[in-house]
């Protein structure tokens, strides 16, 4: 009887042992997702680029309202040149993808004058003055400038792409439906 339990005791434990590591099969784990801030996905330094003059973080920082956050470049001194304000509003354990899309349709219909923008993000319009795009689960927003000519639009669209490809180095792919978002 002592031999049974024995052997069944160490294939348990073969068993068990087999389960720990591996690929998961395959499928992404539910590594956590850093809470992004607006200035992981534009610099001081590309707002600064992109506006032709020096911007520096606004005194304010970057603000919270509610799940979005908010950092503005402000030029110096104060009012020689427009400023760049990106904003960024990610999903998390209160707030799903679907409510954030649901942001993102509701301010495109409003906006009669808009343009779709190919190639950033999963969608991405242009409404005057912000640059809108949804990518992995979030809501980016960008201004920068004034006017609605093509240099605002280029401005707009360079921006919009290099907060497109920051959110994506640091939210990959699979990780919207299978993340737990740091706080």
């Amino acid at each position: 009887m002592r031999r049974v339990i024995a052997a069944a005791a160490c294939a348990l434990m073969i068993v068990g042992l087999a389960g720990c590591g591996g690929d998961n099969g395959g499928q992404t784990s539910n590594a956590a997702v850093p809470r992004l801030s607006p200035e992981n996905l534009i610099s001081a330094e590309t707002a600064s680029t992109a506006a032709g003059a020096t911007l520096v973080m606004s005194e304010d920082g970057v603000v919270s309202d509610g799940n979005m956050l908010t950092v503005t470049y402000v030029s110096e001194p104060l009012g020689a040149n427009d400023s760049v304000s990106v904003s960024i509003e990610q999903f998390s354990d209160t707030l799903s993808t679907a409510q954030i899309w649901s942001d993102y349709e509701s301010n495109r219909i409003y906006r009669t004058d808009m343009e779709y923008v190919d190639g950033i993000g999963e969608d991405c319009y242009i409404a005057f003055p912000y640059i809108n795009i949804y990518d992995r689960g979030c809501y980016i927003r960008i201004s920068a400038g004034s006017g609605s000519d093509e240099g605002q639009k280029n401005m707009l669209i360079n921006l919009g792409t290099t907060a497109a490809i920051a959110l994506e180095a640091a939210i990959p792919a699979d990780a919207v439906q299978n993340s737990n978002v740091i706080q």
